[in-house]
């Protein structure tokens, strides 16, 4: 049976169950940012993407130095850690939190604003629940991360809007899910469907306000299926040092967001040794390697971070590229 014909009626009658669904599941308790972020006075917006520093209380000092000079070289207006922050080698709630607390230190010393999603190691160490660490993480001067919507074990999906440089009118969004850890399969777990329809409602309802889709960026820890499929369609920059640990099942976010129509990239971490840019209908799709010296990597790639630019001019334009640490001094 051909149902292109009835795809207006199944995309309206789609949206009214996320609708319902998302006022039935979703409660408000996030607050507002503590620093509204905004494009600086030269129309610029920098993010800094740290992935997969993965360690306990006693951080690798080369992870933190390598934060530090990364941050003193790019300046961002946001740092954003996306997932594996900590692993399972804290053995106490205070070893999380001194976890914590060191990868705090190269943001929180700077003034900049950071934000955070969970990865499948952040609460291994069974000490404190995700909705605990994210109400740590939150007591920070600078952090900006939220409880957000929360559903089954999932906490921090949330988003933050970036304002003109002389404006309060909304620029730029910025998407944060908690892709989970481990499905009944023994795999990788995915991103579920009220996940989705909460990311379909925000983008619905930021258009209905503004009268205008807002570009936006999308974070979060385990890639998509499509990360694979970009790869093979559409390579575009960086290196593929392993194959791509992705989602164990495809609930269709990547189909929301072409649908939807705000995303512009989608960036992950958890395959520490990629570091690669592909496109795949006009969405990119990355990778930032990885930050952390106490996990894995591989002796071809140095340890790094993603940057990302966006001008308040095109901000459907998002300008990306890589930082090693050979670029700030360290072997």
């Amino acid at each position: 049976m051909n149902l292109k014909p009835f795809k207006p009626i199944i995309d309206l009658l789609s949206f009214a169950y996320c609708n319902i669904l998302f006022k039935i599941t979703y409660r408000n308790n996030s607050p507002l940012p503590k620093y509204p972020l905004k494009f600086d006075t030269s129309r610029n917006f920098k993010i800094v993407q740290f992935a997969d520093i993965q360690d306990g209380p006693n951080t690798d000092p080369r992870t933190l130095e390598l934060m530090n000079r990364i941050l003193d070289k790019e300046k961002p207006n946001l740092v954003v850690l996306t997932g594996d922050n900590i692993d399972g080698k804290c053995k106490t709630a205070e070893d999380v939190k001194k976890a914590i607390t060191n990868i705090s230190k190269p943001m929180e010393s700077r003034n900049i604003p950071w934000a955070v999603v969970f990865g499948n190691h952040d609460d291994e160490h069974f000490m404190m629940s995700k909705e605990q660490m994210m109400n740590f993480y939150m007591t920070f001067n600078y952090n900006v991360s939220q409880i957000g919507f929360k559903t089954e074990n999932r906490v921090g999906n949330y988003n933050l809007l970036i304002h003109g440089s002389s404006s309060q009118a909304p620029k730029f969004n910025v998407y944060f899910i908690d892709s989970g850890k481990y499905s009944i399969l023994g795999v990788y777990d995915y991103i579920t469907k009220p996940q989705i329809c909460w990311y379909k409602t925000i983008a619905n309802n930021l258009k209905k306000q503004y009268k205008k889709t807002i570009p936006a960026i999308m974070f979060f820890h385990i890639p998509l299926q499509e990360f694979y499929t970009a790869y093979k369609t559409g390579y575009i920059d960086g290196l593929r040092l392993e194959s791509e640990s992705t989602s164990s099942i495809n609930t269709g976010l990547f189909d929301a967001i072409v649908n939807t129509g705000d995303v512009k990239g989608i960036f992950v971490g958890h395959d520490h040794s990629n570091t690669y840019t592909a496109a795949l209908n006009n969405i990119t799709l990355g990778y930032a390697g990885n930050v952390g010296y106490a996990t894995y990597g591989n002796p071809k790639l140095q340890k790094g971070a993603r940057i990302f630019e966006i001008n308040e001019a095109n901000p459907s334009t998002i300008n990306t590229r890589m930082i090693f640490s050979g670029d700030v001094g360290l072997n």
